[in-house]
């Protein structure tokens, strides 16, 4: 883990006497100056009073570098784009209005974008977004306290636990904008290598750098800036395969931040993807649908983690519903701590004070949470079995103590959420280790072959995948089929994992980005059903 050089400590202080460790800067002199107002200033008669706000701050800039077969796009830069969110607690932390759905369309923060950058811009936006929240948490909280009437529920624990605060601060660079004229140049000759593919309708090659500058206050001491950079590199293509049928690809790269990237090493990328165009180009339809082991590259395991693994590990503590039903977005494994939910021949941790991982960063770095703690390190699962789970400070009816895992995104208040996860395998194979053990599995299943997905998500077609034979180990791509009937019970049918680490960069559906490391996976008992669908309809003419 890269060395958080910089100071991390404990504060305790409310909002009259916020550490010194404020930072000087127009963006903390405004949070701390509209927060201390609205908490003195916010009233309506006979409702309760706020008790609690956060505002968070992003200031995001970015440069991107496009090109298609060889032919170029103005390269673009954007004007720093400054967010904002706020939350905002009415009542006390014995009872408050959070944690309760209601009957609003998304549990979200109030937000507003392209502020102006001056203090006054940000504390018109603070005020309107405060005044604009303390109406909509009066209103929840009284239908909250209706809700828990009606249904005759009586708690023991606060709605908003207490917990030491802590800050983090680093110098925030200014946005280091790379040279467009080489960067230009460089994607347009790497999108021309598609150039002499007759059958590619379109192959794109993008580079974009990113910087995202966050400020972070509440009114408990918690704070943080920090400065997030990103650079990748993307690939997309569109063809019509052999067999007529219209396929789009895509693929990034990620790259270390901030340097003009090495064009030999993405020359060797796009030689790589254009291989892999030609084998989806050439691939048949796969005509039988199949029930047996699979072979998972390191990005359809990241895929097939995402869907049954992260999701199910966040949101342990369900909101409370209106409508009485369960929360639906609530992890399924917050309820089994200590069972076994995953095979035994990996690992899994989530690691959201690592901030880089072989020299690319990772998305998920969090020094203090979105509700002022400092996260610890999780062994999230060992011998199979689920060891913990993200926690914030709305612990609910078990009324644990936060470990810092609390993340709000763009339609979600700070709920619990994985931030750098990691699987790892407990005794690494090779691809040749695996790629013996799927046959020999194969084999003893008296199947003919078996399969190697490159992609993989539940309930859509896989486009890249190959079809390894078990008599002579010869391989062919194939397409259009779908995995069918999964849930997290496949988590245990992991046989074994690979040697070959990948990270990928992603984002939920909440907004929240986080990083997924992870191997190629041997994974049992998969049903993979035929797509059903006809060839498109090819262009009359030929592309020029």
């Amino acid at each position: 883990m890269k060395k958080i050089c910089l100071f991390l400590c404990l504060l305790t202080a409310a909002v009259s006497g916020w550490s010194a460790s404020v930072p000087d800067n127009m963006y903390f002199h405004a949070m701390k100056d509209e927060m201390k107002r609205s908490l003195k200033k916010l009233r309506m008669k006979d409702n309760p009073k706020p008790y609690y706000i956060a505002y968070k701050l992003k200031n995001s800039y970015s440069q991107v570098w496009s090109a298609n077969l060889g032919g170029e796009y103005a390269a673009s830069s954007s004007a720093p784009n400054l967010e904002i969110s706020a939350v905002l607690a009415v009542g006390s932390a014995k009872e408050d209005n959070l944690g309760f759905e209601g009957d609003r369309f998304y549990y979200q923060p109030s937000q507003m974008g392209y502020i102006p950058q001056s203090y006054w811009g940000i504390r018109h936006a603070l005020w309107q977004m405060s005044n604009q929240e303390f109406l909509a948490a009066v209103d929840s909280y009284k239908k909250k306290q209706t809700y828990k009437e009606q249904k005759q529920i009586k708690q023991d624990y606060p709605d908003f636990a207490s917990a030491k605060q802590a800050t983090f601060v680093e110098e925030i660079p200014a946005f280091a904008k790379l040279p467009d004229e080489p960067l230009q140049a460089m994607v347009t000759r790497l999108s021309a290598k598609g150039k002499g593919v007759d059958y590619l309708n379109r192959f794109g090659v993008n580079i974009v750098n990113e910087q995202a500058d966050e400020y972070y206050l509440n009114s408990d001491g918690g704070l943080y800036q920090l400065c997030r950079k990103n650079m990748y590199v993307g690939f997309s293509a569109e063809f019509y395969n052999q067999a007529g049928y219209l396929s789009q690809f895509s693929k990034v790269y990620p790259l270390p931040a901030g340097v003009v990237p090495n064009e030999q090493e993405l020359s060797q990328q796009a030689d790589e993807v254009l291989r892999e165009l030609d084998q989806m180009y050439r691939a048949k339809k796969v005509e039988q649908p199949y029930l047996g082991p699979v072979l998972l590259t390191p990005r359809a395991a990241v895929s097939f983690l995402e869907d049954l693994f992260v999701a199910d590990m966040n949101h342990v503590t369900p909101l409370l519903q209106i409508t009485g039903a369960e929360d639906p977005t609530a992890g399924a494994f917050r309820n089994k701590e200590g069972m076994r939910v995953m095979s035994n021949v990996v690992e899994a941790y989530d690691k959201p004070l690592e901030r880089e991982y072989r020299g690319i960063t990772l998305q998920g770095f969090m020094p203090v949470d979105d509700e002022g703690v400092r996260p610890q390190e999780l062994k999230l699962v060992s011998s199979g079995r689920l060891l913990n789970l993200p926690l914030s400070r709305r612990a609910g009816k078990k009324n644990l103590p936060s470990n810092g895992h609390a993340r709000m995104g763009d339609k979600t208040y700070p709920r619990e959420a994985l931030s750098n996860v990691f699987i790892t395998a407990k005794n690494p194979l090779s691809q040749e280790e695996l790629e013996a053990k799927l046959l020999a599995r194969c084999r003893e299943l008296e199947l003919e072959y078996g399969y190697i997905l490159h992609e993989f998500q539940p309930g859509q077609k896989v486009l890249q995948a190959e079809r390894i034979y078990t008599a002579d180990g010869r391989r062919e791509p194939v397409f259009f089929f779908e995995p069918v009937g999964l849930n997290a019970r496949a988590l245990r049918d992991i046989l074994a994992a690979g040697a070959d680490d990948k990270m990928y960069a992603l984002m939920d559906v909440y907004g929240r980005k986080y990083s997924l490391v992870a191997p190629s996976l041997l994974v049992d008992e998969t049903e993979l059903t035929v797509r059903e669908q006809t060839p498109d309809r090819k262009p009359l003419i030929a592309k020029p």
